[in-house]
């Protein structure tokens, strides 16, 4: 047993030697990420601080070695462990109802925590348990050490709550909800609802990507790096159902480029169909998804037949998708406090319609204008959600987020020895396009009052999807390329933006 220890041990330090110009490389850019953020507290108080930096760069470092080893081959594998590891970091340091809507998505995924997959709206209220008034809602933005009652048990008597998700179906919260129902089942302090419901979703949003990653035959490191987005897994590691949204979306895509490049069948395209469903009736732009299949290579096809089969599919999600929106997801919108925001804001879809029609240029003016939101969306990508009276965003740092913006744009050129044909690339470049207008379409329909015809609204973290298909999109196609230098330091960037994020989290918050 000594000398086995002793092998490993010798392996360990040889292969730190031999990839330590890339952990080096890593230091240097998570010092200067910290020195960025810090300010005059940080450098008086930096206890928690250099705790985090210790831990994220212990973590990293490893993380370093193993993919130095052994490559792409086992990226998939490594892509659990880090998401898993800095996940947990996350749900036990991000403050309480420090995400956006995160408490409505709690309340959410406490009702299904109990069984009720579809929540009743009664006389304005949803029925839920007394320790999310009691506790939650007075902590918000604060920190498990700056408030006191977190050590209290599960309080499960009954209190009701204005606004529930109900419009969101039942499925994106079963993971949130087994990890709240944990809690309960062991009588645990009230905290571990939280704390147990993030990690259950950590988990699962984990176990999506590095399955879609092990999945896919192609651009894999591109994958793994569009995954792990600050803005992503701020989400993500929460109790928001945009953590199931970006897992399995990321998952459709995967299948998509494994259908692009593989030969496929009817089971092929049924899964592929039942992805792009799930994820539509969570968001419903990306309903447009099922749309990809109609550009996969005709060679891929094992049977002409299978062409029809698409077809069938694109109308069955499309129906589907817009009956549960017409008819369950928008009535159910107006079961909670949007109702009176929308009656004092005079929002209303089928005036707002109304509207567009009768003034065609407007729309058309404004519409042209789309594209300027573009650089509001790259520029949110080290941008997180901080409870206010009035709600609100913070930008981490200018400076990261800069970085990331390069970063994607890089991503999105990435070269790759995967020739797809520009028949499949401008076909997924439209579909792109269908989803980003879709999405501010849905927003101006939903959200701005009748009249204003301004596209905005749309946040970065609704276009995660939409980021991995970029490398399909634009990627640089050079034959038989094959550069490992190229994908460790990309490897390094990816453990750096996220080593950044929890840094920032501990410098504003702690």
């Amino acid at each position: 047993m000594k000398e086995l220890m002793k092998i490993k041990f010798n392996d360990l330090v040889k292969n730190l030697l031999s990839s330590y110009k890339y952990w080096i490389v890593y230091l240097i850019l998570i010092l200067i990420a910290m020195f960025s953020m810090f300010n005059i507290e940080n450098y008086i108080h930096p206890k928690f601080e250099l705790i985090i930096l210790l831990l994220v760069s212990i973590i990293s470092i490893f993380s370093i070695v193993y993919y130095y080893k052994h490559g792409k081959h086992e990226l998939y594998k490594l892509t659990f462990i880090l998401l898993l590891l800095f996940g947990l970091i996350c749900a036990f340091t991000v403050p309480i109802d420090s995400v956006s809507d995160e408490y409505e998505h709690f309340t959410r995924a406490e009702i299904t925590s109990r069984g009720i997959l579809f929540p009743e709206y009664v006389d304005g209220n949803y029925e839920s348990i007394s320790s999310l008034t009691n506790f939650y809602l007075p902590s918000h933005d604060k920190t498990v050490f700056q408030v006191g009652e977190d050590t209290q048990k599960i309080n499960t008597s009954i209190s009701y709550h204005d606004s529930a998700f109900e419009q969101n179906p039942f499925y994106g919260y079963i993971f949130s909800a087994i990890g709240i129902g944990i809690a309960k089942l062991l009588d645990l302090n009230v905290i571990w609802m939280l704390w147990l419901g993030r990690i259950f979703n950590v988990i699962m949003y984990a176990g999506l990507v590095s399955l879609a990653i092990k999945k896919t035959p192609i651009f894999k490191i591109q994958l793994f790096a569009i995954s792990c987005l600050p803005v992503c897994l701020f989400q993500a590691f929460s109790l928001s159902i945009d953590s199931f949204i970006a897992g399995l979306g990321i998952f459709a895509v995967a299948y998509f480029f494994k259908m692009s490049v593989n030969k496929f069948d009817r089971k092929d395209i049924i899964v592929f169909s039942v992805l792009c469903l799930l994820i539509g009736l969570c968001k419903l732009p990306y309903l447009a998804l099922i749309f990809l299949i109609l550009f996969l290579p005709k060679d891929n096809f094992k049977e002409n037949k299978y062409y029809f089969y698409c077809i069938l599919s694109i109308v069955l999600v499309s129906i589907i998708g817009l009956l549960w929106n017409n008819l369950i997801a928008t009535p159910a919108l107006y079961h909670s406090w949007r109702n009176t925001y929308f009656i004092q804001n005079n929002v209303n879809v089928s005036n707002q319609i109304n509207y567009i029609l009768l003034h065609p240029y407007d729309f058309i003016i404004e519409f042209l204008h789309l594209f300027n939101s573009i650089p509001y969306i790259f520029g949110g990508f080290f941008t997180f959600y901080s409870y206010t009276i009035e709600g609100g965003q913070y930008v981490a740092s200018a400076f990261i987020s800069f970085l990331l913006t390069l970063f994607v744009a890089f991503i999105s050129i990435y070269p790759d020895n995967t020739k797809i044909n520009l028949k499949s690339r401008i076909g997924t470049l439209i579909v792109f396009i269908i989803i980003y207008v879709g999405t501010f379409i849905v927003q101006l329909l939903s959200w701005s009052p009748v009249g204003q015809l301004t596209l905005q609204g749309a946040l970065p973290r609704y276009f995660l999807v939409l980021f991995a298909l970029l490398p399909f999109i634009f990627s640089n196609y050079i034959a038989n390329y094959k550069n490992q230098e190229l994908d460790r330091y990309t490897f390094v960037l990816v453990l750096f933006f996220i080593s950044s994020m929890l840094i920032s989290f501990a410098v504003k918050y702690y």
